[in-house]
């Protein structure tokens, strides 16, 4: 990652100029895409840092809230400048595209936290919804950007993360627009196998109950075709499905349809 690269990141205003990127590549990107991706990449390099030490200075004598299964903990368009810490359960975070399309671009679990993007965004560009019933422990931005002033390290770290972020960003504008939309579902498994897996038996099951139009929200396909590629990787032994309706992933299997 070189300098330049970096400079196509703006600190202040919180943007990846992946416009740009793309059109250098020669890929065209639906509308609000872009954004999306952008925001995407920002927010993984953000949640990196809100962990460990950090929780361990900002958590203690706070209350946790409860969340429902598919109720909002915040949305697209609000203005509350709140870091939610989760204590449990699973949350997706994605945002809504200039067409009105959902899409979703992480599930995060007990340990993670949601709506960092404030930290470079006074209006919400994402929204985040409990998958399940879920804990988690709201913070003021100001009370975490407390602890960064306090922790000049971390500072540091954000620079080195926003770099590793765009790198991500740019590869997964090229993934989006060459992959088809097997190998792209297959990516979004075992990645989700990797954050939100648990041993079982043989396989990885994941431990969220995912819908298919949640699935197809993370791939950026319809949900025809979503369906279609589940059904596909059932018939050759690379999913199933466990009792309660999760996936269980073959890990062996499902990567042979990437490398």
């Amino acid at each position: 990652m070189t300098s330049e690269d970096c400079g196509k990141y703006d600190f202040e205003m919180g943007y990846f100029d992946l416009g740009r990127a793309a059109a250098e590549r020669g890929l065209e990107l639906p509308p609000g895409f872009d954004d999306s991706v952008s925001q995407a990449a920002i927010s993984t390099a953000l949640t990196a840092v809100f962990r460990g030490k950090f929780c361990d200075a900002i958590l203690p004598n706070r209350k946790a809230r409860t969340f429902q299964r598919e109720e909002i903990i915040y949305d697209v368009g609000d203005m509350e400048r709140i870091f939610f810490f989760l204590r449990g359960g699973f949350v997706k975070v994605g945002t809504i595209t200039l067409d009105g399309h959902e899409l979703i671009y992480d599930v995060r679990k007990g340990g993670d936290v949601v709506g960092e993007l404030c930290a470079s965004e006074e209006r919400r560009v994402d929204r985040a919804v409990a998958l399940e019933q879920t804990e988690a422990v709201p913070v003021p931005f100001q009370d975490v950007m407390q602890v960064v002033r306090n922790e000049p390290q971390l500072l540091a770290r954000l620079v080195d993360l926003f770099c590793q972020a765009l790198k991500e960003a740019y590869s997964q504008v090229n993934t989006l627009a060459v992959d088809d939309t097997l190998r792209r579902l297959v990516n979004v498994l075992l990645s989700l196998g990797e954050k939100i897996g648990s041993n079982a038996g043989q396989g990885v099951e994941l431990s969220a109950y995912l819908t298919q139009e949640e699935l197809s929200q993370m791939v950026a396909a319809r949900r025809e075709r979503v369906s279609t590629a589940l059904n596909f990787l059932r018939r050759k032994g690379a999913i199933h499905y466990s009792s309660p309706g999760r996936i269980v992933l073959n890990i062996q299997n499902l990567r042979t349809y990437v490398t």
